[in-house]
């Protein structure tokens, strides 16, 4: 199949839905004799902020001369920003290919049952697993896609398992309390292994629990690191750190928002962990990484005059960071939101955070079958902010916020990553590389 083909036949495994489990996983990476096990791994879960991590992970094996796999999910403009190496996406020719491959595995192995047939999320995690091997990666940083015990890449024999936060996120998958699922997550954690955890509170305390259940050991980051905010610009934060094995002076990241922070010091955790292991790491490599990373729609700053900022928080400990950075910024002029979500998503809260900051909210569709109706969220933002007004469509909402500004106004799309991928293409983007 040439690369159309295969963007098809991925796309076509979305009529399977969400189906948690290993074994489909299993069945296609045994067909190609386990890609997974032929390099490193660190596993990053967690309720937000995993995929900040992870690319701060990525920046710092990669600075300290690792070749490095990188797979997120999901994507904002094409596919092939989930499966990365050294920073490259997998070219069309390789992912139609490994499609290639996959397809004819899922055709022989999975025949006469198509009913079985691997998701979209399990064929795309064995083909990313499948194209790293093909390209000798030292190290993999995985994203966990939903949960954790039962997600498809929990098939990982993780050097370390990373556990960012933990908030009430798909819980009619993982449990209705924040201890349960924090259970579900600490399911990546290995026999003996290690942990590094940005949680906090009870969800902590089920991490650490299931850590000694398991013999692993637990780094917890936010008691073990000490952080001093230096400074902030739109080129990212500035940062004085106290790790397990240094002090770190004016350590730069390039994203915006303190709880950007917080996911930097985690990889940094996560790099200091690797040096005691007897991996060649060491400051200047983990000051040089976290200063290369990149995640395109996490505070994302596109314009200027109007101030458009594009934010792909999805749930409301998502939005309660994001509405903490725009009280420190102190914004001039007012803010006008631009707002679309999925419907399985605490839609109500999230407009109720964002609410008391925001002169006007846009609500419009994300790019989603799964995207909230604007119109039946325009009667809870009708009590909650003074001016409303619904756009079907990303250019029609960014045309509606830019009338409603003024040049020194703010115009923030937030609600989802699909909402950010929307803005992105809608204001001309292509590419994020």
């Amino acid at each position: 199949m040439n690369y159309p083909d295969a963007l098809a036949f991925l796309d076509g495994l979305q009529r399977f839905g969400i189906r948690l489990g290993l074994e489909n996983t299993l069945r296609l990476v045994e067909a190609f004799d386990h890609p997974e096990a032929t390099f490193r791994s660190v596993h990053v879960a967690g309720t937000n902020g995993k995929g900040s991590t992870a690319a701060f992970l990525d920046g710092i094996l990669r600075a300290a001369g690792f070749t490095v796999g990188l797979y997120t999910s999901p994507h904002l403009l094409e596919f092939r920003e989930r499966i990365l190496v050294d920073g490259h996406p997998v070219s069309e020719e390789e992912l139609a290919a490994l499609a290639t491959e996959i397809a004819q595995v899922i055709d022989h192995v999975f025949s006469p049952s198509p009913l079985s047939s691997p998701t979209f999320f399990e064929a795309a995690t064995a083909l990313a697993f499948l194209h790293f091997a093909r390209r000798s990666v030292d190290w993999g940083v995985i994203e966990v896609g939903l949960g954790g015990r039962s997600d498809a890449t929990n098939i990982l024999q993780a050097e370390v398992a990373v556990i960012t936060n933990i908030g009430l996120e798909h819980q009619e998958h993982l449990g209705d309390s924040l201890e349960s699922i924090a259970a579900e997550k600490a399911g990546i954690i290995r026999e003996e292994g290690w942990v590094v955890s940005a949680a906090e509170g009870a969800a902590l305390e089920a991490i650490d629990r299931i850590g000694r259940q398991k013999g692993a050991r637990l780094i917890r980051v936010q008691e073990q690191y000490r952080v001093e905010h230096l400074a902030r610009s739109e080129q990212g934060e500035t940062f004085r750190l106290t790790g397990r094995l240094r002090e770190y002076d004016c350590l730069q990241v390039p994203l915006m928002g303190r709880h950007q922070v917080l996911n930097a010091v985690t990889a940094v955790a996560v790099a200091e962990l690797l040096e005691e292991k007897g991996f060649r790491v060491g400051e200047s490599r983990i000051r040089e990484g976290l200063a290369a990373a990149r995640c395109p729609g996490r505070l994302q700053l596109v314009s200027a005059r109007p101030r458009i900022l594009i934010d792909g928080a999805h749930n409301p400990s998502g939005i309660r960071a994001l509405r903490a950075f725009l009280e420190e910024e102190k914004l001039s002029g007012c803010l006008l939101v631009i707002f679309g979500v999925l419907k399985d998503k605490a839609w109500e809260q999230m407009l109720g955070i964002l609410a008391p900051l925001a002169s006007a909210v846009i609500l419009t569709r994300p790019e989603s079958d799964r995207g909230a109706e604007p119109r039946e969220l325009a009667t809870v933002a009708s009590g909650c902010f003074d001016k409303v007004r619904v756009a079907e469509t990303m250019p029609e909402a960014l045309e509606t916020a830019r009338a409603l500004a003024d040049s020194d106004d703010t115009i923030l799309i937030t609600g989802s990553l699909y909402t950010a991928a929307a803005a992105l293409r809608a204001l001309g983007f292509k590419s994020i590389f």
